[in-house]
């Protein structure tokens, strides 16, 4: 069963750390709180446009208790991370048993360790962190633009990135305005276009090629054989309305 557990500083300790750092400005920010589940949920961010595998994130509460707490932005007023584990922990609840560890109790509730205090300086700055945050745990492999998008609800993110004031860590300008529907220009020519060359080894590489170069995500490879039609047709249409050159 979970429990909360508070820690009491050490007075002699605290003294000394104060002596040390006498001539510092100290400024308290990220602080770890326990609130009520039924409250948590209330700061769910509606707008949020990652998507979430719930049973999965059951699954790991289950086996490794809850051991990454949600990060509330006071400039959102919602939180900016974790809203997926919040989720999970509703379902566990309302399906009944055990407290998962880490997680604490009340009379009649559960209680969620919550990271307080550092808030953004602008919405468009929360907005911006939570995007960056979830994308950086992807980072350092091969994912291309298309793979990437594909954990995050279209309409959503566009409405993001058309609200967006700067760049992102991990969306450059250019790749918020695809996000946001604008295509990119290019003078070419004194024509406003885009001229590409797309090198690839196989349908799969070519779809994957083209996801990335017009910031869409087609669906899994698994299931791309099923609607042929449907990728010809795109690749034509978007091959015969822009100068692309493929080389196999």
């Amino acid at each position: 069963m979970g429990r909360i557990v508070t820690t009491k500083v050490n007075s002699d300790l605290a003294d000394a750390r104060s002596d040390q750092y006498q001539h510092n400005t100290v400024r308290p920010t990220i602080r770890l709180e326990y609130v009520p589940l039924s409250q948590a949920v209330l700061w769910d961010w509606v707008q949020n446009p990652k998507e979430h595998d719930i049973g999965g994130i059951v699954d790991s509460i289950q086996r490794y208790g809850f051991r990454d707490p949600p990060e509330y932005d006071g400039t959102l007023g919602s939180f900016v991370q974790g809203n997926g584990r919040v989720q999970a922990l509703v379902a566990m609840r309302a399906r009944g048993g055990d407290i998962p560890r880490y997680i604490g109790q009340t009379e009649d509730d559960w209680a969620v360790p919550v990271i307080f205090g550092a808030d953004a300086e602008s919405e468009s700055a929360a907005r911006a962190y939570a995007i960056d945050a979830n994308n950086l745990v992807l980072s350092g492999g091969d994912l291309g633009f298309g793979e990437i998008m594909a954990l995050y609800d279209k309409e959503q993110m566009a409405a993001i990135a058309a609200l967006a004031t700067e760049p992102m860590v991990t969306f450059d300008a250019e790749a918020l305005s695809i996000i946001a529907g604008n295509k990119p220009e290019k003078e070419v020519g004194g024509l406003q276009r885009w001229a590409f060359v797309v090198e690839f080894e196989g349908e799969d590489d070519l779809l994957e090629e083209l996801e990335n170069l017009m910031g869409m995500y087609f669906m899994p490879r698994s299931k791309r054989k099923l609607m042929p039609e449907f990728f010809a047709a795109m690749v034509h249409s978007y091959c015969a309305s822009q100068p692309v050159v493929i080389v196999e």
